[in-house]
């Protein structure tokens, strides 16, 4: 245990290094300010101690602030729903965190390849056994800890029994240890039948296949919802809590699967993973140096007509968006897919509450879209597609023709700033005018207008967050181009403003706000971030947005 023990320390160490790095990194690209940050930071002890502070806050933050929104979420989601229907809130509380926490687990692979994995593993020559028990152990701890700190509090305060509640962090680490445990098994029964690789080539990850693993989650998902109505509405809390025993119990069969796993394959199973990385990156650049030759001649031939080069500009990213079709509408077909089964479901709960109700203004539906508007600007923070767009446009487009001096003037990176952006908010409008439709209906069937043009604020307000999360995504992409060589995000800076951009999108949805009020804001407020945005990409876009 020793051992793990300093393992885990070393790892701790090299990830609180790769932070610091990033955190100074950050700095010296901040827009205005950076350039006047010189290289020998890096070396300057009190600013290192500064990053030091700020890295440590924001492991802790990362590690217990994910627990404590999710434990919120569910106390404040289930006693609403729970009130609706006439049944206890312990019920919807206990299978919320049920079906989150079968959702969740498959992002916390412990053979991911990290920067830390490559410094620890492939670099300092650390045992692989080790550093995988090690980061198992780390994970283990940070679910023990959020749990205790904030899941048993929340269960017992929405009056789940208590022999139930402390069983709650168990349930987590059992999840997590007996998927661990389940993956290993079948890895090695793999390589013992000779499947190390896949019919393209690609070694076979321990974490399994992406296709498999993404239909799972799909299908938990949206079988969660739909399970949600008989499971609350008939009060079948012995459902959610016979899981959460058995959840608890899997941490016998994981530690004997994990124990079980033969010593070499931790090294092999890491390295097979780093290869399939590289397999997939070398094919990809391949694939992307063929299609960069491509647009870069079609581009030209283009511009030959138009002197203004604005045709040119327009017709390259037509040409990607083409090209990439399958991927970004096949992902925007998946998202009104769930929303449609959301529509459906909040459809039948709309019915019960209008049979069921004297009054249909007192509908929850009407009270959360009137009052709460929030709920609008956290949905499609959460469903906006701009950053996998912005992301496949550096990875098959920018990283090659950044390397030409004519793509990085002012003029053209303005020029495809502006067209890129109108196109992000073309593909995400289609949700959002989804959402403004369903919104639209709930407030006609449930009483009308409260006032003159409640229907024309609710359609703007919705459509404007739109724009705004269309543009801002864009907008970080070009001031900060997070992605390095990897195409991984590097940018400590583009992580933290996300992230803090969440959260203030999360917290309105608790905030009551007139849809007058928050429709006039959210427009000048949109306007403005738009108007800017286009300034300082302009100005500073041809120092900020570059390979790195």
């Amino acid at each position: 245990m020793r051992t793990k023990l300093n393992s885990l320390r070393i790892i701790l160490s090299i990830k609180n290094t790769i932070n610091i790095n990033s955190i100074l990194h950050g700095i010296r690209n901040i827009p205005f300010i950076g350039k006047f940050i010189p290289e020998k930071i890096y070396g300057i002890r009190a600013f290192k101690i500064i990053a030091l502070i700020i890295s440590l806050h924001v492991e802790i933050f990362k590690a217990f602030f994910g627990k404590l929104g999710m434990f919120m979420l569910l106390s404040f989601a289930s006693v609403p729903i729970s009130t609706g229907v006439g049944r206890t809130a312990a019920t919807a509380f206990l299978y919320g965190f049920v079906i989150m926490s079968l959702f969740l687990v498959f992002f916390n692979g412990v053979f991911a390849i990290t920067a830390q994995t490559k410094y620890s593993v492939f670099y300092l020559g650390m045992d692989a056994k080790e550093y995988v028990e090690s980061v198992l152990i780390y994970k283990i701890f940070n679910i023990l800890v959020g749990y205790v700190c904030f899941g048993i509090p929340a269960a017992l305060i929405v009056q789940v029994k208590w022999y139930i509640a402390i069983l709650i962090p168990l349930f987590g680490v059992g999840l997590l240890m007996g998927r661990v445990g389940i993956l290993m098994l079948i890895y090695s029964v793999k390589q013992s039948l000779g499947r190390k690789v896949n019919r393209k080539g690609v070694p076979i990850s321990v974490e399994g296949n992406l296709i498999i693993v993404s239909i799972m989650e799909t299908i938990i998902f949206f079988g969660g919802i739909v399970g949600a109505i008989p499971v609350i509405y008939y009060d079948l809390h012995l459902i959610a809590e016979i899981a959460v025993i058995i959840g608890a119990l899997m941490i016998v069969p994981g530690f004997l699967l994990i124990k079980r796993f033969p010593y070499g394959l931790y090294r092999t199973a890491l390295f097979a993973e780093n290869e399939r990385l590289e397999t997939i990156k070398n094919t990809h650049e391949k694939e992307k140096k063929k299609v960069s030759e491509i647009e870069i001649g079609e581009l030209r031939e283009s511009k030959k007509s138009d002197t203004k080069r604005s045709k040119g500009f327009k017709y390259l990213n037509e040409l990607f968006v083409k090209r990439h079709s399958k991927v970004f509408f096949g992902r925007l077909i998946w998202t009104i897919v769930g929303m449609m089964v959301v529509i459906t479901l909040a459809s039948v709960f709309l019915r019960y509450e209008l049979k069921n109700s004297d009054a249909v203004t007192e509908s929850t539906l009407r009270y959360v879209f009137s009052v709460h508007p929030g709920v609008f600007v956290f949905i499609l923070c959460m469903i906006n597609r701009t950053a996998h767009m912005a992301r496949a446009m550096y990875a098959n487009c920018d990283s090659s023709l950044l390397m030409y001096g004519f793509y990085k003037t002012p003029e053209a990176l303005a020029k495809m700033y502006r067209i890129r952006c109108v196109s992000a908010i073309k593909y995400n409008m289609i949700p959002g005018g989804v959402m403004a439709v369903f919104a639209i209906v709930v407030l006609m069937v449930t009483g009308g207008e409260e006032y003159t043009f409640q229907y024309i604020f609710t359609v703007l307000e919705i459509l404007f967050a739109v724009v705004f999360f269309s543009v801002r995504h864009m907008a970080l992409y070009y001031l900060l181009q997070p992605y390095n060589s990897d195409f991984m995000v590097k940018s400590f800076l583009y992580n933290f403003l996300s992230l803090i951009i969440g959260t203030v999108c999360f917290a309105l949805i608790f905030f009551p706000f007139s849809a007058k009020v928050y429709t006039v804001t959210g427009i000048i407020f949109t306007l403005i971030y738009v108007i800017l945005s286009n300034v300082l990409v302009r100005k500073f876009g041809q120092r900020t947005f570059r390979i790195k």
